[in-house]
């Protein structure tokens, strides 16, 4: 069967696609991707086929998000439509992430009626993709709905394939219980809205299978998700950041312990980690420790580099962690899986920035796999107090042992290839 797999165009979003796409592609079927032609050099490195969507005159930059944002007034009605309760940390968190940066990347390839024709290259180039290879099944990222209208417009079986938690699927959860809140509010489906447009531009009625998809897969462990509606196909997520040579020096024995220190590749993008950096330097200084640090030159600038710390600009987990004893990280699912992975114990770095992550560290956490910090509640000597524990106590390995059986559970992207045929041969409406 031909498959056509529709990323946002961001590695973090890639990534965890295309253990899928190979299994898909070593089974026999055909894959394409289709994205935004910024994303066509790393979907070709990967060694599958590209599918750019529009040009630069006629799709939007994914750098401009922040121009997407629902005003905040629009944001707190909508809040106090959808019943958010502001004393709870999981309400407040899932929906500071869910109205901000989950709306808004939506947005950035959805035009609103009555946009200008050049706008709708992210909308009208995949259709038109899709009516010409005719795939039998499409996988779309929740940013990127116009995926299932080019789907809808094609015949083809459809089905989200999320890369971390289902957060549209929990404001789907929720719309639906306080839908008639909304209404009394004067305010839309938040989420319904984002693609209406585009399936009324090719004839598409909006309906569940439209947002929810008519299946997902989620990579995400059952009690870390969120509620949703959503049908959900259970599939590991294999840790996959990318290819490197591998370096001289990661193939000796480290005379004393290895660990790694990252804040993943996205948040490089939007300048959101630099105020870290100083103190995570501080807290690992002097330590009899080897300390591999993922941290470019941007990242590092104005910093002392302490005498046991190595910078790297970019070296893939996978060849990293499998000496490190531990490792220092911000708390993204890519980072969190791939020390699950490898089973090394976590420290997890965050702030206020890092709502999105913040049911990653609990997770680790609650699970015994590792601790948190917060550099700007707590002292540089408490941060380090906190990580010599993740290093030295035998607990914390326990703990990520117990993850990683939980993780060896859940069906590979191997297994999922022979229900996601019977899926298809389900839903599809061309033959």
């Amino acid at each position: 069967m031909r498959v056509l797999i529709v990323v946002w165009p961001l590695t973090a979003h890639l990534y965890p696609t295309l253990p899928v796409a190979w299994a898909l592609q070593g089974a026999g079927h055909e894959v394409r991707v289709a994205s935004h032609p910024d994303l066509t050099g790393t979907i070709t490195a990967a060694g599958l086929p590209a599918v750019p969507l529009g040009t630069p005159e006629t799709i939007a930059s994914p750098a401009t998000v922040g121009e997407h944002l629902l005003p905040a007034g629009h944001r707190d009605r909508l809040a106090t439509a959808l019943g958010i309760d502001q004393d709870s940390d999981t309400d407040t968190d899932v929906w500071a992430t869910v109205s901000t940066y989950t709306l808004a990347s939506s947005r950035v390839f959805h035009p609103v009626d009555g946009s200008a024709a050049h706008g709708w290259g992210g909308v009208d180039d995949l259709v038109a993709a899709a009516r010409d290879w005719r795939p039998d099944l499409v996988l779309w990222d929740p940013n990127w709905p116009a995926a299932a209208v080019a789907a809808r417009a094609c015949g083809a079986a459809h089905g989200r394939v999320l890369w971390g938690r289902d957060y549209l699927g929990w404001a789907c959860h929720r719309i639906d219980r306080r839908h008639a809140e909304l209404a009394a509010a004067g305010l839309p489906d938040p989420v319904a809205e984002i693609v209406r447009p585009a399936a009324a531009r090719h004839g598409v009625p909006v309906d569940d299978d439209l947002l929810l998809g008519q299946f997902t897969l989620d990579p995400t462990p059952a009690d870390m998700r969120l509620p949703s509606r959503a049908r959900t196909v259970p599939v590991r997520r294999i840790p996959y950041t990318g290819a490197a040579a591998v370096p001289s020096w990661l193939g000796a024995r480290p005379g004393r312990p290895r660990v790694a220190l990252t804040l993943g590749a996205t948040q490089r993008m939007f300048d959101n980690d630099k105020v870290l950096v100083p103190s995570l330097l501080e807290m690992v200084d002097g330590l009899d420790i080897e300390v591999i640090a993922t941290l470019d030159t941007s990242q590092l600038a104005g910093q002392r580099l302490p005498d046991n710390v190595r910078a790297v600009d970019y070296l893939p987990l996978n060849l990293l962690l499998p000496s490190c004893s531990a490792i220092i990280h911000h708390g993204g699912i890519g980072t969190f899986t791939a020390a699950v992975a490898h089973r090394v114990p976590q420290l997890v770095v965050g702030d206020e920035l890092r709502v999105a992550y913040a049911a990653n560290s609990a997770y680790a956490v609650r699970h015994g796999a590792g601790l948190a910090v917060d550099p700007q509640q707590q002292s540089v000597a408490e941060m380090r107090a906190r990580f010599l524990r993740v290093l030295s106590e035998p607990s914390f390995q326990e703990g990520t042992r117990r993850l990683h059986a939980d993780w060896l559970a859940m069906p590979s992207p191997n297994d999922t290839v022979p229900v996601l045929e019977k899926l298809t041969a389900l839903h599809r409406t061309a033959r």
